[in-house]
């Protein structure tokens, strides 16, 4: 019943062939009358819904349909013949505006502005056709302009804008290259656009194709120049065990950075065997400080043409101090590198110490440093510096791996080996602190490869040591006094 009725029922028309001029139905391939410019030619006509406004409320809206339409510029009435009824001649030129809008009711919309409005329907007989018989243009460009589109039913609304002088497309503002087209797009071709908001910037054509180029947040890598000479950095023994010296350039080796060259240095007779006290720390300070000496540059700034020294001794070693006096040179120890590098990559630290005595050199020389908040405390390993070496590997490294799994029990997330002879003992530390599923959660860090790195830094960085205050050079005055032995 519903499809008969539906059959019946008369065919409606369409709302939009209900405006003045219109016939009844629509043309299926429609033909303007008057020969067509460019779409964008000025024209001086008033608007559609004014046109309507007209013929509901003039007696003489007969007149008008009857007037045909003319291009301002183009061939027009003739002379004497009233245009749209206005009763007054018309002219080639259009009327001057006032305030951005024409003066009288005829130019509600400046020709200037707006382009030619086109006939809605497409009809035949109308005289504002639609110049784009294909369907690929709709009623009107809309550039500078975001106006929905009615598909069926209703009439399109008219666009409600103050007059805009030289409205320009609108283009999407991005980093890389922009769009050189400036082709407008209509609402027949913006209502298949994901996003209506302007142009497409999707190539229609070889000659519309547009590449966007999107910068990259990241910059181009860069190296650092050629050196005349490369880093030449002192790594000093305070003792007088030469096999501990080697233990450490190998260890160095894999990691030494480009550029930088790392000369050993061994402390003479009579510097002890080993520093595992205050009398072997002064012992080694003397001996090492005046056989540095001999070989001080003639300017007096460092030892030869070392650009760096590092005193390879976990702890608070006299002898830094020494020589930071003594040269302007940058000096550092490995215990200090070690504990400034735990606190940049980790909460709480903790020491692997050697006997029971450094365990308590160590707290204080923590101490002394500022980062006790950060220190869990030390764990000894009850072994002598020689016997690092002279033990059986397996019993050392079983004692190594014991330390260090009761300073995680205590808190620690960073593990410092606490004595130069454990370089080569990094593997069995970081093995004893993996996880269970096998992954290392905590560091450890070999004290010697800290100091050598961080000076590399402070080499590069050009600073040598301050001069202005506790570090101020005594030469001097040792000569005033008649010391001269140095």
């Amino acid at each position: 019943m519903a499809e008969l009725q539906q059959q019946q029922s008369p065919p409606q028309e369409h709302p939009l062939s209900l405006r003045p001029g219109a016939s009844s139905s629509r043309s299926s391939s429609p033909q303007p009358q008057q020969p067509q410019q460019h779409p964008f030619l000025n024209l001086n006509e008033p608007s559609s819904s004014y046109i309507d406004d007209m013929q509901n409320s003039s007696p003489s809206s007969s007149a008008y349909q009857q007037q045909p339409r003319h291009v301002s510029g183009g061939p027009g009435p003739a002379n004497g013949q009233q245009q749209y009824g206005s009763g007054r001649p018309s002219s080639q030129s259009p009327p001057a505006q006032q305030n951005g809008y024409g003066g009288g009711r005829g130019n509600r919309f400046p020709s200037q502005t707006y382009p030619t409005p086109q006939s809605p329907t497409n009809e035949v007989g109308v005289a504002a056709g639609n110049p784009f018989a294909d369907g690929s243009r709709s009623r009107s460009s809309t550039i500078g302009q975001n106006y929905p589109i009615v598909v069926g039913g209703g009439a399109p609304p008219m666009p409600i804008s103050p007059p805009q002088q030289s409205v320009q497309p609108l283009f999407a503002q991005h980093s890389g290259a922009q769009s050189q087209s400036s082709r407008p797009v209509s609402r027949a071709a913006g209502a298949n656009m994901n996003s209506s908001s302007g142009p497409s910037t999707r190539p229609t054509s070889s000659s519309a194709a547009t590449t966007t180029t999107t910068r990259s947040p990241f910059s181009t890598p860069i190296t650092s120049p050629p050196r005349q000479r490369p880093s030449q950095i002192l790594l000093i023994n305070p003792n007088s065990t030469r096999s501990m010296t080697e233990a450490c350039l190998s260890s160095l080796r894999p990691i030494i950075p480009a550029g930088v060259e790392v000369t050993g240095y061994t402390a003479p007779y009579p510097a002890p065997t080993a520093i595992e006290s205050t009398t072997d720390a002064i012992m080694s300070t003397e001996a090492v400080l005046r056989d540095l000496a001999k070989y001080a540059a003639s300017n007096g700034e460092t030892v030869q043409n070392y650009d760096g020294m590092i005193v390879a001794c976990f702890s608070k070693h006299p002898l830094i101090d020494a020589l930071r006096e003594s040269y302007d040179v940058p000096v550092i120890g490995i215990m200090e590198a070690s504990l400034y590098t735990a606190r940049m990559i980790g909460g709480r630290f903790g020491i692997i110490a050697t006997a029971a005595r450094s365990r308590i050199q160590q707290d204080d020389a923590v101490a002394a440093y500022g980062l006790s908040h950060f220190y869990v405390g030390s764990e000894a390993t009850h072994l002598g510096v020689l016997e690092l070496e002279g033990r059986p590997r397996e019993e050392v490294a079983k004692r190594m791996a014991h330390a260090a799994r009761t300073l995680v029990a205590k808190g620690a997330d960073t593990i410092l080996l606490g004595c130069a002879g454990m370089t080569d003992l990094v593997r069995a530390a970081k093995d004893a602190v993996r996880d269970e599923d096998g992954r290392r959660t905590v560091n450890v860090i070999d004290s010697v490869e800290a100091g050598l790195l961080i000076m590399t830094s402070l080499v590069g960085m050009g600073i040598p040591t301050s001069k202005k205050g506790v570090y101020k050079g005594e030469k001097e005055g040792r000569r005033t006094r008649g010391q001269n032995w140095l």
